[in-house]
């Protein structure tokens, strides 16, 4: 339908509607790609120094949610394309990050599905805790999910967890030693190493 079928006093009011849709459609396709090239710009920038390791996995994860958290059409798919690292191999990192105080996880256990976790392979001391929330066993491990698992099996009763990440072995042995004398776990066999 064109406007010329319609009364002159609508006919103008509508084509100067009509008009101003259009601008507010151009100026929207101006403010998209302007956003889209925005993104990719701090995309390249991630990647760089994620490439020259500038960025810790840690830090990856901070910028893969500051990323999400701005919504961006087509976010994940740019990532994919500029940064060097996959989205979801990242966003699956990122739930693994700790999630308690000075870089530790806490947890319940069972360890319900989805939660923070130290990944197998990342060295770790941990603290288990009873029903009373008394610190009941110390220990360090670098396959925690499984060592939790053979703790149960051991007929060891525990309801909550701390784990504190290691640089290597030594590292560990330090930190369960100042644990095991702080909390004197009524469970471990030795008070420290």
């Amino acid at each position: 339908m064109h406007t010329k079928d319609l009364p002159k006093s609508l006919r103008t009011s509508l084509d100067a509607t009509l008009q101003h849709i259009h601008l507010i459609q151009e100026k929207e396709a101006r403010l998209a790609n302007a956003r889209r090239g925005t993104l990719e710009q701090a995309l390249h920038q991630i990647g760089t120094h994620y490439r020259t390791g500038q960025l810790t996995e840690v830090q990856l994860c901070s910028a893969l949610a500051a990323v999400r958290a701005s919504k961006q059409p087509g976010a994940m798919n740019a990532w994919d394309e500029i940064v060097g690292a996959p989205w979801k191999r990242v966003a699956q990192r990122a739930k693994q990050l700790p999630n308690g105080p000075e870089g530790s996880w806490v947890g319940e256990y069972p360890i319900p599905t989805g939660n923070p976790a130290p990944l197998s392979g990342s060295a770790v001391v941990y603290v288990l805790f009873d029903d009373g929330n008394e610190p009941c066993y110390v220990g360090s491990t670098h396959t925690f999910r499984a060592r939790l698992r053979r703790h149960t099996k051991d007929g060891k009763h525990f309801v909550r967890w701390q784990a504190h990440p290691c640089r290597d072995r030594e590292h560990a042995y330090l930190i369960e030693d100042r644990l095991l004398r702080q909390h004197k776990p009524y469970l471990n066999q030795k008070a420290s190493r």
